[in-house]
């Protein structure tokens, strides 16, 4: 199959990984010829929220996309991950084109009400949106996050893709630090 676009772009903070990040993934990958997976909130660790550092997050990333089509970035919050603005699309935007050379022709994300305000009439006229109902894997990393702490293995493994199985007890050993 002819892929339609040069560049797609997948943005997610992947505290943990699931099978609905790799889903937007694929998706990308079907119709793009190269995938830019961007890791948000670099930055952040430690914190209930984003309890996982940089590196844990981009190795599952790359022990599951390790093809040249795919680039694998890290991106830190423009002021704060609640910061839903015209200006943070723009950010994004500049980064993407400091990054790789040029803008995606498709951004990739899961349905949230939060993205409505990530970018300005003009800023969005530069790329393409598929945007894909979270109810096609009703799962949240808040949730697997609470299954590794419960040590419930097999619920996590269940929307966990299994290329990452093997960081089970590194995640939930993480995890538990913050208790």
């Amino acid at each position: 199959m002819e892929k339609i676009f040069e560049l797609g772009l997948v943005l997610g903070r992947f505290q943990t990984f699931h099978k609905g990040h790799k889903q937007l993934i694929d998706m990308t990958r079907n119709l793009c010829q190269k995938t830019l997976i961007l890791i948000g909130s670099a930055q952040e660790s430690g914190t209930p929220r984003n309890p996982f550092k940089l590196e844990i997050r981009r190795e599952m990333v790359s022990q599951i996309y390790s093809q040249k089509d795919v680039i694998i970035c890290a991106l830190d919050d423009m002021t704060n991950e609640d910061d839903i603005c015209f200006e943070w699309g723009s950010y994004i935007l500049e980064h993407v084109e400091k990054m790789i050379g040029r803008l995606p022709d498709l951004m990739v994300y899961g349905k949230d009400e939060s993205r409505k305000g990530w970018f300005s009439e003009e800023d969005s006229k530069q790329f393409s949106e598929l945007i894909v109902a979270r109810d096609k894997i009703n799962i949240s990393a808040t949730k697997l996050r609470e299954f590794l702490v419960q040590d419930k293995k097999q619920e996590w493994q269940k929307y966990v893709p299994e290329e990452i199985w093997d960081k089970y007890e590194c995640l939930r050993e993480e995890l538990l630090k913050l208790r």
